[in-house]
């Protein structure tokens, strides 16, 4: 998919006799009817570009044309995900054949992460938690609001699978999670958003292929966040404009990413039109606790036609076996043990 222009505006209309000489302006597509940069649309991710720089990359910010030529050949000499053998774990690793895939151009840059100029997450802090899985956003846990041990509430569990209370979020498809990166774009997973602005919210929808998608709303009116023992699955964001540059803080996070600490992790967007067919997102991990410096990664969108529909509705629970297969393996373990 490639973003394409977007339709011309309406042409003005014809002077009326008895209007003074002059012409009508035709709307301007980069700013809303009340005067905000307008950055509404359906967006999606155009390249495939890792998250951190690998050790190939070190100190190499972009890849060469030959480079990238090299790479994107090599994603067409994969039939692996279209065969079927003997061997049962090559069987089941082709489970998802090519049908479900969404193969993306290889990106020029070696790595989302823009700061530290290595490309790199920073170390983490001595005696912090260790970093858990990255597909899961922000790491899952229970979804919804509630209050982290007030009146009448446990504190949050930790994440365990023997229990289906306490599972992570993908298994029971909670739906998405934040910061929502484009970690498998192969399973277009991060990839694909829709932006809906008034002047005092905006309202993001994230589709995460089937992981269930997730709805952000995002105030603008200068309302505080909430306390902080209001812990949200999304997180409770509050933004405001600098410019053109739509700046966004999220706290409250139920779960924080890589196992960061819910308490003080935070994350700061910045989200700007490029051009007329381009969205750049960055996002800033702040988390004193978990992490020795803040780092940023930079994600640019494409934008998709109006007159195509590019989100899709979310399924995940039909035919999901992930939660039962994982607490009867449970089962099986204490009962093991008892021997």
């Amino acid at each position: 998919m490639t973003g394409q222009s977007p339709a011309k505006a309406p042409a003005a209309p014809a002077k009326s006799a008895a209007k003074a000489p002059g012409t009508v302006k035709a709307a301007n597509p980069l700013q809303t009817a009340w005067g905000d940069p307008n950055l509404q649309g359906t967006w999606f991710v155009t390249e495939d570009i890792p998250l951190e720089r690998s050790a190939a990359n070190a100190g190499k910010e972009f890849l060469t044309d030959a480079e990238v030529a090299a790479s994107d050949q090599r994603k067409g000499l994969d039939p692996g995900r279209n065969e079927r053998s003997g061997n049962k774990t090559q069987d089941v690793s082709g489970a998802y054949n090519a049908v479900f895939n969404s193969v993306l151009k290889t990106g020029r840059r070696t790595s989302m992460i823009v700061d530290p100029p290595d490309g790199r997450i920073p170390p983490r802090v001595p005696g912090s938690a260790p970093a858990r899985g990255f597909f899961g956003g922000g790491g899952g846990g229970r979804g919804g609001v509630r209050a982290r041990g007030a009146a009448g509430l446990p504190p949050v569990p930790n994440l365990t699978s023997d229990n289906p209370e306490t599972l992570a979020q993908n298994p029971r498809c909670l739906g998405v999670t934040m910061p929502f990166l484009p970690l498998n774009t192969l399973f277009a997973q991060g990839t694909v958003m829709q932006i809906v602005q008034s002047p005092k919210s905006m309202g993001i929808y994230m589709e995460d292929d089937h992981a269930g998608g997730g709805n952000r709303v995002i105030f603008m009116d200068g309302r505080p966040h909430l306390p902080a023992n209001i812990k949200t699955y999304l997180g409770d964001s509050r933004g405001h404009w600098e410019g053109n540059i739509l700046v966004v803080e999220t706290t409250n996070f139920e779960e924080g990413f890589q196992g960061s600490d819910p308490d003080t992790y935070k994350l700061i967007e910045r989200f700007s039109r490029v051009n007329a067919n381009t969205l750049r997102r960055e996002i800033t991990f702040i988390d004193p606790k978990t992490w020795t410096r803040p780092w940023t990664v930079r994600i640019e969108m494409g934008r998709a036609p109006d007159n195509r529909h590019m989100i899709f509705d979310s399924a995940c629970h039909e035919g999901n076996f992930a939660m039962t297969g994982m607490l009867v393996g449970a089962r099986r373990e204490e009962q093991a043990g008892k021997k």
